[in-house]
């Protein structure tokens, strides 16, 4: 069976009705309850105070005493009035009689008493098994404290039931009333509704082309209005379902490109602009309808732009110095002839440019660094061969000279190779507890002959309790190259200490010499590869300028730092912190 408009209004109207109606009575139903319940508890509680007044005052305490007392209360307040003693035993009661009260059961289970003997009073509400009806109990101790008993006043609850069933009638009586009024209001409506309702299917139908055709049995006027509108709107929402796609697909698209878009109009104007270009803007408004040229700050663009407008698609690298900092940027411009705007796809080239640039320096400084010793090397092997083996003096020279060469190619061939496993990854770190003191004792072993060689005194001042989670041979090659680098820095009779402090989130080893010391200039590029800040002395005490760019990569490989800072009188404090536990959990530490 299907529902016109007016019988879905009427049906509507009903349920309404019934909901509000409902949900009002059973509001008020509940709210009159505990009004009701309220002022009786209140009043309850007022004729108990006066039954404890009474009972402290007569001294009733047995039941020929008690009894009496009850009754006349009991008539005096229309309440019922029971005298209980601590230990439950009923010694008087307005409802019974003398002999009906020595054998009443015991009361000292009841909820009331035994909330009056903790507290001040007790209330409680149910089904009085003598009385045989539902009674609200109130409850107060008499006697002081403890208290020797319980006066109760207890009321029947028929009267709230007797108004609660009136206010029942008197809703039934409003929902009938407003029954009639929803059925006389929705007719009307309904009439009013359907018939401006019906126009407009009929002028719909003949929009649609559907003027011939009858509505279907389970159509009512709306499902008629609905399809016809529906037959106007399929091609439209097929067209923009099209359209929507193509453009969430052209969208994610350039939202997801790393390289950042900008769309010029035919006047050169921004129209569109994806949120990698933005990030390469100076200015956080937005470019839309501006100048490129301008907005960047790169007058050169223009030429870019003119170039593609003339229909040669043309590239330009450039410097955007207004980021902080700057970036090296790649632009490419390429026309659209139907529209005769432009696209400029623009690439960050900072990165790459520096990598290149560090490249080529570390090309430089490596060949630099191992032509020294190669040279040195030939030059004195020729000159053995031309005869000066023959002289003893001159052949020990030249040959202790081939050895020192020697090593240090091969300690700059090491080092090389080392921070070649760290860039790659294949150092083969092994993350452990590892004591510090065990660590620096041997790496002071095996520095001794040079800190005597040197006639600088090295002090150890670690904790023996010192643990740090690293990789046992990094940390050892680590505090080698810190405590090599001072000793060959720190002058003729210099102290070098090595101390460590605790931290909140692990140690702190530092190195501290007498030395030179750095110049501030110089400090921000300590740990570069091939970085010297003497370079005649460096190569003098035997340095191949790559000991602290490996200290800081085994540093940071093992998830700690490493720094510098000046010392209290003079020299340098290098210093390195170490976590004091696992900063990656096991799965990742055997990855």
């Amino acid at each position: 069976m299907i529902f016109g408009v007016r019988e879905k209004l009427f049906l509507v109207s009903l349920i309404l009705i019934l909901l509000v109606g409902v949900t009002v009575g059973t509001y008020l139903e509940n709210a009159l309850r505990a009004w009701t319940e309220g002022r009786i508890e209140a009043e309850l509680l007022r004729h108990a105070r006066t039954v404890r007044e009474l009972l402290e005052q007569t001294g009733a305490d047995s039941i020929p005493d008690a009894d009496p007392v009850a009754d006349r209360l009991g008539k005096t307040t229309s309440a019922r009035v029971t005298i209980i003693l601590r230990d439950g035993r009923v010694i008087g009661d307005s409802e019974l009689t003398g002999e009906e009260v020595r054998v009443v059961e015991n009361h000292a289970g009841r909820p009331e008493v035994i909330a009056a003997m903790k507290a001040e009073k007790g209330v409680s509400r149910r089904f009085s098994t003598t009385v045989k009806t539902d009674l609200l109990y109130a409850a107060v101790p008499f006697g002081g404290r403890p208290p020797e008993g319980v006066a109760r006043v207890a009321m029947p609850l028929t009267e709230v039931d007797r108004v609660i069933g009136e206010l029942r009638l008197l809703l039934g009586i409003g929902a009938v009333l407003g029954l009639v009024t929803a059925v006389l209001m929705s007719g009307l409506a309904s009439h009013l509704l359907t018939r401006t309702l019906r126009a407009l299917v009929r002028h719909a139908r003949a929009v649609s082309g559907r003027a011939g055709r009858k509505h279907r049995p389970r159509e009512d006027e709306i499902a008629g209005l609905a399809g016809s509108f529906n037959l106007l709107a399929e091609e439209l929402q097929n067209q923009m379902t099209a359209l929507g796609r193509e453009r969430d697909w052209s969208e994610a698209i350039l939202e997801c490109m790393s390289e950042g878009l900008v769309a010029l109009d035919d006047q050169q104007r921004i129209t569109l602009v994806n949120r990698a270009a933005l990030n390469l803007f100076p200015q956080t408004d937005t470019p839309l309808g501006k100048q490129l040229p301008e907005t960047l700050g790169i007058s050169r663009l223009k030429t870019l732009i003119g170039d593609a407008v003339a229909g040669r698609p043309a590239s330009m690298e450039f410097e955007l110095t207004q980021r902080r900092p700057p970036l090296r940027i790649m632009a490419h411009a390429t026309p659209q002839r139907g529209s005769g705007g432009v696209v400029v796809v623009m690439h960050d080239i900072t990165e790459r440019r520096r990598q290149e640039d560090l490249r080529r320096e570390f090309i430089a400084n490596a060949s630099h660094e191992l032509r020294t010793p190669v040279s040195i090397i030939r030059a004195n092997t020729e000159t053995l061969l031309d005869g000066a083996m023959q002289d003893a003096e001159v052949s020990r020279r030249l040959l202790e000279a081939l050895e020192r060469n020697a090593e240090r190619l091969g300690s700059l061939i090491s080092e090389l190779l080392d921070l070649s496993r760290l860039d790659a990854g294949h150092y083969g770190l092994e993350l452990a507890p590892v004591r510090l003191v065990d660590v620096a004792s041997h790496v002071l072993a095996s520095m001794d002959q040079a800190v005597t060689k040197k006639g600088v005194r090295l002090v150890n001042e670690l904790r023996p309790d010192a643990v740090v989670v690293a990789d046992r041979k990094a940390v050892e090659q680590v505090l080698l190259n810190l405590l090599d680098n001072a000793v060959k820095y720190s002058p003729v009779g210099g102290l070098v200490t090595l101390r460590d402090r605790p931290l909140d989130t692990g140690t702190c080893v530092e190195v501290e010499d007498n030395g030179p010391g750095v110049p501030r200039e110089h400090r921000a590029r300590l740990f570069e590869r091939f970085f010297r800040v003497d370079p005649g002395r460096s190569r003098e005490v035997g340095g191949t300028g790559l000991g602290l760019a490996i200290v800081k990569s085994l540093v940071e490989a093992m998830g700690g730092r490493v720094g510098m800072r000046l010392g209290q009188r003079q020299g340098s404090v290098f210093w390195i912190v170490l976590p004091a536990k696992p900063q990656r959990s096991e799965p990742e530490q055997a990855a």
